[in-house]
């Protein structure tokens, strides 16, 4: 019976192009490491919980504003309550090169959207890409007029919630 088995169904081949692209894969993987972003979250109300700010603190540099963004969205968007107004302010460090003798300097700098209302109806993923925007636009603004600073690292994100009495 097993010399029929073996007659029937035969042993797999043997790819050596297998091995060489698991090493490859592995080797390209070494090289560019997942970054895992790391962050805190604190929280601070006044008027008795009428106004509200979260605080997501990026413990760890992280490579772009956008890239902070996506990873803290759904931790932000558990502050949208409905009837909310939101605002968020992103707080980086920004790094200019003085071209005197070639020294940087690294400064805060607040980038803020407008204020939004969040309603039962509002769709959340789309507010969020629109307020992102707004984000990303102060920033590319702010380093395309002149200024000479150029993003450095994220420092937090604060989210600022007001109860809203329509």
């Amino acid at each position: 019976m097993a010399l029929l088995v073996d007659k029937v169904f035969p042993e797999p081949v043997k790819r050596p192009i297998n091995s060489a692209w698991n090493a490859l894969k592995k080797k390209v993987t070494s090289l560019f490491p997942k970054q895992q972003l790391k962050f805190e979250e604190n929280k601070r109300s006044a008027l008795k919980g009428f106004a509200e700010e979260h605080t997501i603190k990026a413990t760890n540099e992280t490579s772009d504003p956008k890239t902070f963004l996506m990873v803290v969205k759904q931790k932000a968007l558990e502050k949208f309550q409905s009837p909310t107004k939101v605002r968020l302010v992103l707080k980086a460090r920004m790094e200019k090169v003085l071209p005197t003798d070639g020294s940087s300097t690294v400064g805060g700098r607040n980038f803020q959207s407008k204020t939004a209302i969040v309603l039962e109806s509002t769709n959340l993923d789309e507010l969020w890409t629109e307020i992102v925007e707004q984000i990303l636009e102060n920033i590319a603004v702010f380093q395309m007029n002149g200024s000479g600073w150029t993003f450095h690292s994220i420092v937090s994100l604060d989210i600022h919630t007001v109860k809203y009495k329509p």
